[in-house]
């Protein structure tokens, strides 16, 4: 019926563009398919992280509110019978406890909690299980804000002096007993991974 020899530069030309343009239009397909896939499991990605990054500013929320109460740091901190001594070694009474504490949380803006994390009371670790950290620098750690390993892990040397300075340790302390190191350790004995 049609006599199309195939030798012939126009028949061979003609067969050539018909199947570049299949193979155009399958690898057209392809492509659709896999974008459309990968494109689902972005968005499915992108909603997880939106729903963490809003559950972190809950927790940040919770915890600036926290530090900034007066309400609640009056009943924590006059409900405490706790009398510990100074760097010059007289020994605080409440109100001056009270007034260290208020200090501090005023001061806690100055960290980079968005590099270090948010945490709250609910997730606190014992901090107290870092040589060096005992029931009063704890608490000024949580009035800080800083309530878990993960937070101290998470230090730089910026971190390190900036605590240093707001809590009033001795200028290396914190690197001296390597809280970082301690906590990296602890969080990664507790959770079973590492920072």
């Amino acid at each position: 019926m049609f006599n199309l020899d195939p030798f012939s530069r126009g028949v061979a030309i003609t067969e050539i563009l018909i199947l570049l343009a299949f193979a155009a239009l399958v690898g057209y397909f392809l492509a659709r398919l896999i974008t459309n896939n990968r494109i689902s499991e972005l968005k499915a990605a992108l909603a997880d992280q939106e729903a963490a990054l809003d559950d972190c500013h809950r927790k940040r929320k919770a915890t600036v509110a926290m530090a900034s109460s007066p309400a609640t740091k009056t009943v924590e901190y006059t409900s405490t019978r706790t009398v510990a001594p100074t760097s010059n070694g007289n020994i605080a009474t409440e109100s001056d406890e009270e007034t260290v504490f208020r200090k501090i949380a005023s001061r806690a803006s100055e960290l980079n909690f968005s590099r270090i994390g948010y945490a709250t009371l609910n997730d606190a670790d014992d901090l107290k299980e870092i040589v060096g950290v005992g029931p009063f620098f704890e608490r000024k750690l949580h009035t800080l804000g800083i309530f878990s390993f993960r937070q101290l892990a998470n230090f730089t040397t910026e971190d390190v002096e900036k605590v240093s300075d707001i809590i009033e340790f001795f200028p290396d302390r914190i690197e001296r007993e390597d809280w970082v190191g301690q906590a990296k350790q602890l969080y990664k004995n507790k959770y079973g991974r590492e920072v």
